[in-house]
């Protein structure tokens, strides 16, 4: 076929899709990231009064800017709330929208990633706490203006300070000893953090905080040594949970009589191979589930899991890429629906299997097929005429779908795919 161009992208939409429900356009083209602009354009100027045709577009990643600028001045506040989180949207019209009549629409404008410091400091000093929180979470606000809102009397606002990665150490320092158990856990949980502080949160007086202390990847090896001890549940299974836990402190805490930290445990990638094949046997489900899906359980593991009597297991089992082909083949005819759909997912999977699982009876494991990066361009096109449209438009958005297989997809007598093939073409 000829070279598609936009200008004849956008001619065919209009004539493909002129007698198309509303419900085929959203999903075609508006739910579809990789609609290009021109098109969104032409839907825009052709749907002038349809509030989800243009919310739609005021929230898409390819919508243009002067698209954006036009609908920033519309009516209706959901329209103009999707131009504020557009990372598309011109400086000039976020500096207009921060100062819209709807505070959630300025709030938006405080969190938009695009917004200037000059912007963000006139946000900041609102009464209204919903914009000032917006101010307080957006990574790009300036340190002194973080600072600043860090004496705040408003707890949401105090909340997202302490939790922006942006935040210095004397900010986050002063927030540390906050009276809300929330800030102060927010503070913990903040990579950020310097060691000291996280030190000296280690014996806070509450669990919650603890916790954050414990999970933090920055914590040093001698205070989860510390902690390891702690009372509380939530702390011991932050400890496990975290993935810079040495694994000498992990083993100490597989044999811990709570079942959520030996989960923990048997989730984590530090877990000693030992470990997993003990905790492989533990009485709990959700145990075995978590070393199921762990990266790093041997295969003999993985092989006897596969045969466990609870399907979550097995299903576990099916998402492991260390899983063994022939424990991924055997699966495959596994009755229960989401063992099969996560066999469909893995990329191990072999290309045979995969093909035979396309005339799979359930929609939700084709799905996955066509989701897989490792199904092969004969697995895509196979799936090319799928009863369920679901499953078609994903096989367009397959890293393996090659540019002359969709170039034959472009001349498809279904406008649906040709559409989908011809967008792809041109990205």
């Amino acid at each position: 076929m000829e070279k598609i161009t936009i200008s004849d992208l956008v001619q065919s939409v209009s004539v493909d899709y002129k007698y198309a429900d509303a419900a085929t356009i959203y999903d075609d083209i508006l739910n579809d990231e990789d609609s290009p602009s021109q098109v969104l354009d032409s839907l825009c100027q052709s749907q002038p009064d349809d509030m989800k045709t243009l919310r739609s577009i005021a929230v898409h990643r390819n919508a243009s800017a002067a698209i954006l600028t036009k609908l920033s001045d519309h009516p209706s506040d959901a329209v103009r709330w999707g131009v504020a989180e557009n990372a598309n949207t011109p400086v000039e019209v976020l500096s207009k929208l921060s100062n819209d009549a709807s505070a959630v629409i300025r709030y938006r404008i405080a969190m938009n990633p695009k917004t200037s410091a000059d912007i963000l400091f006139s946000l900041a000093k609102e009464d209204n706490a919903v914009v000032k929180s917006g101010v307080a979470a957006n990574p790009n606000t300036p340190v002194d203006i973080l600072s600043r809102l860090a004496s705040d009397n408003d707890g949401a606002v105090l909340l997202a300070v302490a939790a922006n990665p942006s935040a210095d150490g004397k900010t986050l320092e002063k927030l540390s000893h906050s009276m809300d158990e929330k800030v102060r856990a927010a503070v913990a949980a903040n990579d950020s953090a310097s060691i000291d502080i996280l030190r000296r949160m280690a014996d806070d007086a509450s669990a919650q905080v603890r916790s954050k202390v414990a999970d933090n990847a920055n914590i040093p090896t001698d205070v989860l040594t510390k902690l390891i001890k702690d009372p509380e549940i939530i702390v011991r299974t932050g400890i496990a949970e975290n993935e810079k836990t040495a694994f000498h402190l992990l083993t100490l805490l597989s044999d811990d009589q709570k079942q959520t930290v030996r989960t923990g445990v048997a989730n984590n990638p530090n877990t000693h191979v030992d470990v997993l094949n003990k905790l492989s046997k533990d009485g709990d489900g959700y145990v075995r589930k978590a070393v199921a899906k762990n990266p790093h359980a041997p295969a003999e593991v993985l092989t006897a899991l596969s045969r466990d009597e609870d399907w979550k297991v097995c299903e576990s089992v099916a998402t492991n890429p260390s899983t063994p082909q022939s424990v991924l083949e055997s699966l495959s005819y596994y009755n229960d629906t989401y063992v099969r759909k996560a066999v469909a997912h893995n990329p191990s999977t072999p290309a045979s299997v995969l093909l035979r699982m396309t005339k799979d009876a359930e929609w939700l494991v084709r799905e996955n097929v066509a989701k897989n990066a490792g199904a092969s361009v004969d697995v895509l096109l196979s799936l090319k005429n799928d009863s369920n449209w679901n499953v078609v438009k994903l096989i367009f958005k397959n890293p393996n779908m090659t540019k002359e297989a969709l170039r034959i997809l472009a001349d498809d007598s279904n406008y649906r795919i040709r559409y989908k093939a011809k967008i792809m073409l041109l990205s």
